[in-house]
C-alpha cells in the first residue's frame, strides 16, 4: 500500500514530466506562429535539398529513443533524463523546418510536432508504481 505522501510525491514528479512536456509543446508552436506569420512558403531548392531536410535525423533518432530506449529503463531519474533528450530532438526537428526548412517548413514543423506528441507522459506512471517481489507464479 502506497501513504499519502508518497502517493503526492509521485503525483508531484509526474506533473513535471507534464509541465515539461506541455511547455516545450506549446513553446515550438509559439515559435512557429511568431517567426512564420504572414510569410509564405518559399520554394523547394533542388540546390539546398539536403539542408532542407536536415530536420529528418533529430527526429528519427528522437523515434528510436522513445519507442526503443526508454521503454527499458526502471529509475524515473534516468528516464526523465532519457525523456528530455528525446524530446530535445523531436524539438530539433520543428526547429530546423521553421530557420532553415525552405519549402519543406511547415511539413518538417508538423513532423516535429507529432514527436513532440508521442512523448505525452501517459507511460510515465510505471516508473514510479512499485515493482512487484517475490515468487510470482504463472509468470
Amino acid at each position: 500500500m502506497i501513504s499519502e505522501s508518497d502517493r503526492r510525491r509521485i503525483k508531484s514528479h509526474l506533473m513535471v514530466w507534464w509541465i515539461v512536456w506541455a511547455g516545450i509543446l506549446g513553446m515550438v508552436c509559439a515559435v512557429y506562429f511568431i517567426f512564420t506569420k504572414n510569410k509564405p512558403l518559399p520554394p523547394a531548392a533542388s540546390a539546398e535539398l539536403l539542408l532542407n531536410i536536415a530536420g529528418f535525423v533529430p527526429l528519427f533518432v528522437s523515434v528510436i529513443i522513445r519507442w526503443l530506449v526508454l521503454p527499458r529503463y526502471s529509475d524515473p531519474v534516468r528516464a526523465f533524463v532519457v525523456f528530455i533528450i528525446g524530446l530535445s530532438l523531436a524539438d530539433a526537428c520543428s526547429m530546423f523546418g521553421i530557420f532553415i526548412g525552405g519549402g519543406y517548413r511547415d511539413a518538417l514543423f508538423m513532423l516535429g510536432v507529432l514527436g513532440i506528441i508521442q512523448y505525452a507522459p501517459f507511460y510515465a506512471r510505471r516508473f514510479f508504481e512499485p515493482k512487484v517481489t517475490g515468487f510470482i507464479p504463472n509468470n
